[in-house]
């Protein structure tokens, strides 16, 4: 799902996040970063020899937003907040329980 563009000019930077925390940065409609992520990422592209950097934040318990800050040269050059849709907040919750619930299985299972 689509939830930010960022232009630069005549570029365009496009923030897509899976409801699975799947991130994914496009430059120009090419793939230029993805990564997991329950919490944000910094995402580094390069773009006309500018070196960016797009850092996600994803505020799970305060205000179910992700904000996104494009920086370059440790400058915050746009900054961008988007609500999160209810699906990715349900299995966001869903998986963080889950993960936990496991963690704790495996390590009394080791003790």
């Amino acid at each position: 799902m689509k939830y930010a563009e960022f232009k630069i000019e005549n570029d365009k930077i496009e923030f897509h996040n899976s409801v699975f925390g799947v991130e994914s940065v496009l430059l120009n409609g090419k793939p230029a970063s993805k990564k997991f992520s329950f919490s944000g990422f910094n995402h580094s592209l390069n773009l006309n020899s500018k070196n960016l950097i797009l850092k996600s934040n994803y505020k799970q318990f305060k205000n179910r937003q992700i904000e996104l800050e494009l920086i370059q040269d440790d400058k915050v050059i746009e900054k961008q907040q988007v609500k999160t849709n209810i699906l990715q907040r349900f299995i966001w919750v869903f998986l963080g329980m889950g993960t936990f619930k496991l963690l704790d299985y495996l390590i009394d299972s080791l003790t």
